[in-house]
């Protein structure tokens, strides 16, 4: 164990994560006194297993992380849990260095399938402006007012070229 961390580590890393624990502490007061909660969300699941909504609580994580590097006597173990104790502290300096937690990608996936959607009601929409614009023109024939059959007929010609550019677009996103 000593190979892996030495006594001046070992108390570097023990200063940070005071450290974090304060600044996580008061983030944490500061969200309750604005009666407000955080995502639990902050980090990857592949960093952190804690799904909180408080930031002393990826701390504590980070502690108990840190307690598994020193009593482990396997080699290849100690590395592993080095390198992901490095990636929490760095996670977790960047995040309350900001005082807030990083931003989640948003899942691309969901936005492109909410954005399909509005799309197929926008094109229902205009197939309903189309068929009352289909029995306008009708009824400017049956009248057989050429004002009214030119200006029915234009009105009519836009609405499809708009439903042709959506269902365009529509498989546009729909292919990726």
């Amino acid at each position: 164990m000593r190979d892996t961390l030495n006594i001046t580590s070992i108390q570097h890393i023990e200063q940070l994560l005071s450290t974090l624990q304060e600044q996580a502490e008061q983030i944490d007061e500061k969200n309750r006194q604005k009666q407000r909660e955080m995502s639990e969300n902050w980090f990857s699941e592949s960093l952190f297993s804690q799904r909180s909504n408080l930031a002393v609580d990826y701390v504590m994580e980070t502690k108990t992380l840190f307690l598994q590097l020193q009593q482990s006597i396997n080699q290849n173990a100690q590395r592993y849990l080095a390198e992901k104790l490095s990636l929490q502290l760095e996670a977790l300096n960047t995040a309350f260095r900001t005082n807030k937690p990083p931003k989640q990608k948003q899942d691309y996936r969901i936005t492109a399938q909410n954005k399909i959607q509005q799309m197929h009601q926008q094109l229902v929409t205009y197939r309903d402006y189309e068929r009352r614009l289909t029995e306008n023109l009708n009824t400017a024939v049956a009248g057989n007012n050429s004002t009214l059959i030119q200006s029915a007929q234009q009105r009519l010609n836009r609405c499809q070229m708009a439903i042709d550019t959506l269902e365009k677009k529509i498989s546009r996103y729909e292919e990726g």
